[in-house]
């Protein structure tokens, strides 16, 4: 795969599934919190105040699967697909840790 030929490959696939699936952020949001819902007593378990599933999980949940299903057998597709959630789960959670991290540098910082 070259990496230019690849770059093409996840963009077009993700303005293809945007188009037809709606915003890939917003479903897999969606997906966390359903997923929350039916696994509520594994989550909750022993565990106060859980916020239940971050969505950058479920993306990486679903690698996962396609990672699995490329084991078994090729399909560059499962690979296209695999690399696409890694992408967006990157982009997901980026924030959410460089936010933190701000925030423990400002924290630190006032004691």
């Amino acid at each position: 795969m070259a990496k230019n030929n690849l770059n093409k490959r996840l963009a077009d696939l993700s303005k293809d599934r945007e188009l037809i699936y709606g915003s890939f952020h917003s479903n897999m949001k969606k997906i966390a919190k359903v997923w929350s819902v039916i696994l509520d007593k594994e989550l909750t378990t022993g565990v106060p105040l859980n916020p239940g599933i971050p969505s950058y999980k479920v993306a990486l949940c679903y690698a996962a699967a396609k990672i699995i299903r490329a084991s078994n057998s090729y399909k560059e597709d499962s690979y296209d697909d695999a690399l696409a959630y890694l992408v967006q789960a990157n982009d997901m959670q980026k924030p959410i840790t460089e936010n933190w991290i701000e925030g423990y540098k400002k924290w630190k910082s006032k004691k």
